[in-house]
């Protein structure tokens, strides 16, 4: 069963990472970061600018911001890499660090046409991204397989989890890992477990999908939250998951008021 346990009401809650200090999210829309302490307690810091996504490399965290890729202090200072090539009307989302530390992300056509989604690599945050594949819809959840020669992406609008081989700093043709026929929501973000199986956020569907790594579905988990958006996993037993309060009527609202809020699940406690 999963347990608030911070009332953030985020707008958007996005990219829950682990670090040395706790649980660190964003909320792009309202323009800040949050952090669930180790105690427990809950703080947030407002930022000058959306960042759309974080991810915890070795040595600190990096984020997405709508056209660059950035390093972010623990005090929410930004220092901001050079722009990427996007194409007009489109920004960058969710992202992925590789083992050696670069960068991976992905951008949408802000109006979320189909065919106009890319995916961004760089190998530091000071460096320029490069286009390394096009013609998706909405990329999201992203992740890498434990050898590194896989990148994992969630696409929204196709309702897909794309697996592309990894060689270098560059990406191969992929393949369908998984439709999510049949399950609520849609994907979004999405983390991936050290038995190979992944869990998914559904937005719009009140729950994570636990899929195989052949892409069946093991288990739907129930979130008291129509949108969920975005999980991570802490020591194979625990997750995280971040919800949003974007678009809900004040009479859902009223029905599932802790959205926007973080969860946690406690994995051992289902078996």
């Amino acid at each position: 069963m999963a347990s608030l346990v911070c009332d953030a009401r985020a707008s958007i809650g996005e990219s829950p990472i682990l670090s040395s200090d706790g649980v660190r999210w964003t909320d792009p829309v309202q323009q800040r970061l949050h952090r669930l302490g180790l105690d427990g307690a809950h703080s947030t810091i407002a930022v000058q600018q959306s960042i759309w996504s974080l991810a915890a490399p070795a040595d600190g965290v990096v984020g997405t911001l709508t056209d660059r890729f950035c390093e972010v202090s623990s005090d929410g200072t930004v220092k901001s890499g050079p722009p990427a090539p996007l194409t007009a009307g489109c920004r960058l989302n969710d992202m992925a660090v590789d083992q050696e530390g670069g960068i991976w992300a992905g951008a949408m056509h802000k109006g979320l046409l189909a065919t106009r989604g890319a995916i961004f690599h760089a190998p530091s945050p000071t460096d320029v991204p490069t286009e390394v594949a096009s013609g998706l819809g909405v990329p999201n959840g992203m992740a890498f397989s434990s050898d590194g020669r896989t990148l994992y992406v969630i696409d929204t609008l196709a309702r897909t989890l794309l697996a592309y081989p990894v060689s270098g700093h560059e990406l191969g043709e992929p393949v369908i890992v998984t439709d999510f026929l049949g399950l609520p929501g849609k994907p979004d973000g999405m983390t991936i477990g050290s038995d190979g199986s992944y869990w998914v956020a559904m937005w719009g569907g009140s729950c994570v999908a636990h899929i195989a790594g052949d892409g069946g579905t093991l288990e739907l988990l129930d979130i008291p939250a129509p949108h969920v958006s975005s999980v991570c996993v802490l020591d194979e037993s625990t997750l995280f998951v971040s919800t949003s309060r974007m678009r809900l009527s004040p009479a859902t609202l009223t029905q599932y008021p802790s959205s926007g809020g973080l969860f946690r699940i406690d994995l051992g406690k289902l078996s």
